[in-house]
Formats: structure tokens, C-alpha cells, sequence
């Protein structure tokens, strides 16, 4: 069975662009766009035109006169506003006459008066880039976006309503043309020239245990357009970090929560093993979910709630592990601009010496084993490392010291890819020796990843001292995207030995403030939910359900269904 992929619902009323652009670098945007339903379309046919050319307009800029006169917003972008002569016309429209420009460097984008909703839910978006200091500005410009420069504040992203010009002279270069976080800010700049506002706050259910919900509670009550309304965790009230104080309402069922009128999403973070039933019952009750990673134990389950999602036109979403790491961000963006070549060789490891807490992810039964539980980040991580098809999996397990618990001590996944590069991942309870967190091995060199170690073991094994990995003893921590700092190497063949930089961890509980973001931009906004869909999922769960197969028949190469 083929699993479909779930689209989000879009938000009524979305206008359509036709975006004018002569920049190499432009096509990120231009996709992007598209897939949020602002594009394409005809010139003549456009609620909107958007103009990033790198040279003077000349005959067109009548042109373009001419359709903001007739309540088609024209919105000069990037370099455009650079490339006008000073006598241009559409200078003269704008109200914002442009001065000189400063040498790049990183910006610190704020919200003007009128341009709260543009920035809502950015990040923390530092762009590293030159802009153009205005001279003057007319008094009936709305100022949207500002940067403080020399002890005063200056618009880089206007709109005047009266002639339907705007300007936004960020733009000009391809790492800023490629971020979508700009691609974010450009859209909502179009839409709220437009008049096009978001959605209201969606309500959310939490369903889950103490320690599964603390990272989707911060999470949530950190992001404007979700409202954590309803919470299912048997543990006791926490107050809003965003509502004023406002708690959400006490579930005991979790039948009623699923079934709450009040609810549009319905976030999953029980044991795995209930992963199906609970994701199913909400999406049957026609709420949008989450699932925190794995989604779900077998293929066969998989393929039943993207067919449950797909019916019902429901979002399905899969919040993962480990993506928002900064240490992996700047890997994953080291591979995708080809630092290293071509990955061949790709070697995880998760764990270190450390006594199971004896919880149920330790229980094989109801987490799906210790791959399930603890490697299925890795899996996700390396997946989207390698851009091919994953041919086969073999898996082996260890049980030798800690009987106390049914998961295995020591496990083991290697993966082969069809162009021929393989994958080892790693969990381990019994690993004394510190390893590299991720060490992938390409054509043109490698790179190290080394995370920072975890606190001793509070259960030491024996009378010795205990040596801990990264991930060890830290099976309760809220949320495995705020770890510590780390360190990345990239070692070419030329014998050339460089420490990359690593983003800066944005603001809020780590990776599900990232995640949420996006749901809220998804539900609220119409932008697309990219890479967290069953389309993401599915292949995850596809391997570890052959590495389980793998495993018992004593790590025989099998074939992801």
C-alpha cells in the first residue's frame, strides 16, 4: 500500500503573486511562495506583483504604476530598490527615498508599528546582509519592519496604502534569497498589503505522560496561533507562559479530550505502542494531530492513519527529535552545500554506561524496543543526510547486564543505500568510551560531530566510576534539541582542518518551539508544513520495523516495506 501525503487545510481567501525576477537565487522563493498558494500566476491576472531585479526598470515602471493604480500592490524587493534611478517615479509613489547603503552585516530585524503580524512567530532571524538607509520617509508610510542603526530606527520594509507601493530592500544575496525564514517575511508582507489576516489561535489538546508533554507544553505556550486549551497527562496543572496565567482545562479521560468541540489539533505523546489508537480516535473526530516520533510501530499502521488524515483533508504531522539541534543544523547545511562530497559512510551513537530508569520506554513492549525509542532520531537524521532510497537494514541486539528491563542493552542498525552508502547507528547502554555524536565520511572529506557530554549516571554500575555519553542518563530530560554545546570538524583531503560555526539555539524550549512555529504558520497562515508529514514518517517507521525483522532473524539484510 502506497501512503499518501496529508496537506494542511489552507486558509480561505489566500491572493496569488506573479513574481517578477531576474536573481539566480531566486527559485527558493518563488517555490516556496507557491506552495503557501501565493503563486504563480499571470501578471494580468495577479492580486499582487513582486519585483526583485538587480537592473533598471526603465519602460516597465509605467507599467507598474499603472496596476498599483488599480489596487494591484507592487512590492520592490532585494535589489530592486537599489537598481532605480533617484528621479524613478516609483520612488516618488513610494514615499521612501533611499540614501546610501552599509557594508553587509548581521541584522536584527523589529517590528514596526503596523508590522506586528509580519513578524510573528520569525525566530530568530539574523540575516547577514547590506540595506539601504532611507533619507526620508512620508508620514503616511507604514513602517513594518525596522532595523536600529546608529542610535536610530530605520524601515526596511514599508507599505503605502494611498499610491500601493512597498518596499523591502532585504534580499540581494543567495543565502538570504534561500532562507525561509525570509521567504516567511516576504509573504506576510504581500498578505497584509493585501488586507489578508490570519486565521484565529487554534485550540490544542495535549495527551501524554508527565515527562512525554513537558517539551510540547513549553512549546505551545510559547507560540502565538496555538492555545493550549485542553491537557491529558495525569500530572498536575502548570500555568501559561503566553495566556495571562491561564491554565488549560484538566482532561481525565482521554476520550473526552479527543472529542473536544473546543479543539482543532490534538498533540499525541503517549507510549508508542498507543501511538495508532490515539492518533486514529482524534483524526476520526476530525482534529488535525501530532504524533511525537516514532509515529507509530509497523508500516501497515502508517499507511491507516495517512488514510485517515487524506479522507478527512487532516493535517498528520510527526514531531521529531533532534532536527533543531544546532550541531546537526550546521552539519545537515555542511552536507547539503557539498562540504564533503558525496556521503559514503555515516556513523551515529546515542547512549553511554547507564542503568535503565526501568520506565516504559524501557519496556520492549510498549516503546517498540531500544531502536524505536532512542534511535529513531537517528534514523530520521541520517535519512534526510542521504538522498536516496534506503535498500536494505540489518540489525543485532545485546542483553547481557541490565536483566531489570526488557529492552536491549546494546543495539545496532546499519542501513544500505542505493547509490552505495551505508549507515551505521548506534544506542547503547553499555559504551564507556566517549564517541562522536554524528561522523559522516564523503568524497571530499569529513565531518565530526562532537556533543557535549551529560552529567554522571546517578545510578552507577558496580563500584565504578561511570563515564557518560551525550544522551546518557537523560532518558526524562524534557526535550533532546536543548543539549549542550558542541563541536564541529570538517577535515577535507587536502589536509585542511576547519571548526565550523554552529547557529545560535533559537529562543524558547529548543526544537519544539521550531516545530510549533511552523504548525502555527501552517494553520493559522496557509504556509506549508514541509518535511514533518507521513511522507517524512513513513520511511522512518519503514526501517525500524525492518531492523526489528532484521534483528530476530540474527541480522539478516532486509528490505524496508
Amino acid at each position: 500500500m502506497t501512503a499518501s501525503v496529508v496537506k494542511a487545510t489552507r486558509v480561505p481567501g489566500v491572493p496569488r503573486i506573479h513574481l517578477v525576477s531576474n536573481l539566480p537565487g531566486v527559485n527558493a522563493l518563488g517555490d516556496h511562495l507557491r506552495a503557501a498558494g501565493l503563486g504563480p500566476t499571470s501578471a494580468r491576472s495577479a492580486d499582487a506583483l513582486l519585483v526583485l531585479i538587480d537592473r533598471p526598470l526603465d519602460h516597465v515602471e509605467q507599467e507598474l504604476l499603472d496596476r498599483a493604480r488599480q489596487s494591484v500592490p507592487v512590492l520592490l524587493a532585494g535589489p530592486t530598490v537599489r537598481a532605480l534611478p533617484a528621479e524613478s517615479p516609483l520612488v516618488d509613489a513610494s514615499g521612501l527615498i533611499p540614501g546610501r547603503t552599509t557594508p553587509p552585516y548581521e541584522l536584527r530585524l523589529q517590528a514596526g508599528p503596523q508590522g506586528g503580524a509580519i513578524m510573528a512567530r520569525s525566530g530568530d532571524f539574523r540575516p547577514r546582509e547590506s540595506w539601504v538607509i532611507p533619507e526620508k520617509v512620508a508620514d503616511d508610510v507604514e513602517r513594518l519592519l525596522l532595523i536600529r542603526h546608529e542610535m536610530s530606527e530605520y524601515p526596511v520594509c514599508t507599505w503605502r496604502p494611498e499610491t500601493g507601493l512597498g518596499m523591502f530592500t532585504l534580499g540581494t544575496g543567495a543565502s538570504v534569497l534561500g532562507d525561509p525564514a525570509y521567504h516567511r517575511l516576504v509573504g506576510r508582507w504581500l498578505r497584509h498589503c493585501l488586507g489578508v489576516h490570519d486565521a484565529p489561535p487554534v485550540g490544542v489538546g495535549l495527551l501524554g505522560t508527565p515527562d512525554t508533554t513537558a517539551a510540547h507544553h513549553a512549546g505551545l505556550d510559547a507560540t502565538e496561533g496555538l492555545e493550549l486549551t485542553a491537557l491529558c497527562d495525569g500530572g498536575p496543572g502548570r500555568a501559561s507562559a503566553h495566556s495571562a496565567g491561564r491554565l488549560p482545562h484538566r482532561v481525565e479521560d482521554p476520550d473526552d479530550l479527543v472529542n473536544d468541540p473546543e479543539l482543532g489539533v490534538v498533540v499525541v505523546a503517549t507510549p508508542t505502542h498507543t501511538h495508532l489508537e490515539w492518533a486514529g480516535r482524534a483524526l476520526e473526530a476530525g482534529k488535525h494531530v501530532v504524533v511525537q516520533a516514532p509515529l507509530c510501530l509497523t508500516t501497515p499502521d502508517a499507511d491507516q492513519l495517512a488514510e485517515l488524515a487524506a479522507e478527512r483533508n487532516l493535517l498528520l504531522a510527526v514531531y521529531p527529535q533532534g532536527r533543531a539541534d544546532p550541531g546537526y543544523r550546521a552539519l545537515h547545511a555542511a552536507v547539503g552545500r557539498g562540504a564533503i562530497g558525496e556521503p559514503l559512510r555515516l556513523a551515529l551513537h546515542r547512549g553511554g554506561l547507564r542503568r535503565p530508569a526501568g520506565t516504559w520506554r524501557d519496556d520492549e513492549r510498549i516503546s517498540g524496543g531500544q531502536l524505536y525509542d532512542r534511535g529513531a532520531a537517528g534514523v530520521d537524521q541520517v535519512l534526510a543526510l542521504v538522498d536516496e532510497p534506503v535498500e536494505w537494514v540489518s540489525a543485532s541486539e545485546l542483553k547481557r547486564v541490565w536483566h531489570h528491563v526488557s529492552n536491549a542493552d546494546h543495539s545496532q542498525l546499519l542501513l544500505g543505500f542505493a547509490n552505495g552508502a551505508q549507515a551505521q547507528i548506534t544506542v547503547s547502554d553499555l559504551t564507556v568510551a566517549v564517541r562522536p555524536w554524528i561522523e559522516v565520511l564523503g568524497s571530499a572529506g569529513t565531518l565530526i560531530l562532537d556533543g557535549a557530554p551529560a552529567a554522571a549516571n546517578p545510578d552507577p554500575f558496580g563500584d565504578e566510576q561511570v563515564v557518560s555519553g551525550r544522551h546518557a542518563g537523560r532518558r526524562a530530560a524534557p526535550d533532546d534539541d536543548a543539549d549542550g554545546p558542541a563541536s564541529l570538524l570538517l577535515a577535507t583531503y587536502d589536509g585542511v582542518r576547519t571548526r565550523l560555526p554552529l547557529p545560535a539555539p533559537g529562543p524558547g524550549p529548543g526544537g519544539a518551539a521550531a516545530f510549533y512555529r511552523d504548525l502555527a504558520d501552517c494553520l493559522v497562515s496557509g504556509w506549508p508544513l514541509v518535511g514533518y508529514g507521513i511522507e517524512a514518517a513513513r520511511p522512518v517507521v519503514a526501517v525500524l520495523e525492518a531492523a526489528v525483522r532484521s534483528a530476530a532473524s540474527g541480522g539478516a539484510q532486509v528490505v524496508p516495506l
